[in-house]
């Protein structure tokens, strides 16, 4: 049990780092296999719609996602001994809250999902049921995350992964991408039960202790703030997919989603960097030099994995997918930069949020109105443009808010990034979901 009497490190040791980024490793590796296993048991065209849904997916679950952030860096800008059970309980109460909520909007909206996809509406209402669990288990990733609690945060990580495997055997068996989802969402709640009991070791009991006021709760505005960052990056990061359901064949689609496989591995890989220094951010008012650390490093492992896409993407596709994406191997290069470059917008957007600054987010949510808007104009036939336009405008846009980070930021973070003294516990590091 980590001790929660005692203020957190200034940074995680190097076993707690490790034992993050290998669990976040792990999860994503589940996600490719479970790709990889839908697209060799499923028709490129159902293979289609699963990658469509678990794009759309990844897009629900903003709420949730952003709750993470916030509720991690409340966490983080609270003293440890502050952290009481009952304020954390009514932490993870919003965070349900929120979950709820997020399932019955996606529920009302599942039949114009399937219109727009062009599937059976049984798939997005799955998607739908998933949402609220997903908050939970959100919730007490930050709650871990923000108090630095890596080697728990690990434990709850590699619980999700255990539940994303949960998809395996509908999609081998039954080939459902409907059945897919709801066996991912039985996952979904599994990896949420763990995390909170994860949650309720750590928490020291204090039997007369009082429950939190509504300031002491993350604030719907920094909430709305994260929300609508995380949101922008990852509607940004899944809007070519969708857009591709919807504007090439069947087939094309197809082939579309397993090249993205490439561009969602490039893009989470480097997930744990964000991870690991989110707290700090949130906390420290000497953060400027760390993200300049933390940004090359991210953009360190994007050039590796370029390096790799060049040597080994048309094996991989051959081998992975099936013969029938061995083509996909001359634009795999794209595919990896688009996922790079969304790594570095990853990074900034935990680092606007840690800094309450909006403008990170409204950069992103311009970008994903302009291709949005090319791609239902243009309407292209084959996955080369819409990969070219996706890649295009994630690098220009990275390499925009890099500089706008080392340039503007210089002067903006240290006045907006101390820890304040207060009793209000600010909400900017749980949203994420």
């Amino acid at each position: 049990m980590e001790d929660r009497g005692a203020a957190p490190s200034t940074a995680p040791g190097v076993r707690a780092a490790s034992s993050v980024a290998a669990a976040l490793v792990a999860v994503n590796v589940v996600g490719y296999l479970v790709a990889v296993a839908a697209a060799r048991h499923l028709p490129t065209a159902s293979y289609g719609e699963f990658t469509a849904l678990l794009g759309g997916l990844l897009v629900a679950c903003v709420p949730a996602v952003a709750l993470q952030a916030t509720v991690a860096r409340a966490v983080a800008q609270r003293p440890a001994s502050e952290l009481e059970g009952p304020r954390e309980r009514a932490l993870l109460l919003r965070c349900a809250a929120v979950g709820m909520l997020s399932s019955g909007g996606a529920a009302l909206a599942a039949p114009l999902v399937a219109a727009f996809l062009q599937i059976s509406v049984a798939g997005p209402l799955w998607l739908a049921a998933q949402l609220a669990p997903f908050a939970v288990l959100a919730g007490a990733m930050g709650i871990l995350q923000g108090a630095q609690r890596f080697a728990a945060l690990a434990t709850a990580v590699v619980a999700q992964a255990v539940g994303k495997t949960f998809a395996l055997l509908p999609l081998l068996r039954d080939r459902s991408p409907a059945a897919a989802l709801a066996a991912l969402g039985v996952g979904t709640a599994a990896a949420a039960f763990v995390a909170l009991l994860l949650v309720k070791k750590g928490v020291p009991v204090r039997r007369g202790a009082a429950g939190p006021t509504l300031g002491e709760l993350p604030g719907r505005r920094e909430l709305g703030a994260a929300v609508s960052g995380l949101l922008a990056l990852l509607v940004l990061a899944n809007l070519d997919l969708l857009l591709a359901r919807n504007v090439l064949p069947a087939r094309e689609s197809g082939r579309y989603a397993a090249g993205s496989v490439l561009a969602k591995a490039a893009f989470w890989l480097p997930q744990s960097i964000a991870v690991l220094v989110f707290p700090r951010l949130a906390s420290s008012a000497a953060n400027h030099q760390l993200l300049r650390r933390a940004l090359g490093l991210v953009i360190g492992l994007g050039g590796l994995e370029l390096l790799g896409c060049g040597l080994l993407a048309g094996p991989v596709l051959r081998l992975t997918f099936g013969q029938q994406y061995t083509s996909l191997a001359a634009i795999a290069p794209l595919y990896v930069v688009q996922g790079a470059a969304l790594a570095v917008l990853q990074l900034l957007v935990y680092a606007a949020i840690a800094a309450r600054d909006p403008v990170t987010g409204r950069c992103i949510a311009a970008v994903v109105a302009l291709e949005a808007v090319v791609l239902l104009t243009v309407r292209p036939v084959t996955p080369t443009p819409v990969i070219v336009l996706a890649a295009g405008l994630a690098i220009a846009l990275s390499a925009a808010l890099v500089w706008r980070a080392g340039v503007v930021r210089a002067s903006q973070w240290p006045a907006s990034s101390q820890v304040r003294p207060t009793p209000t516990l600010t909400s900017s590091g749980t949203d994420n979901g």
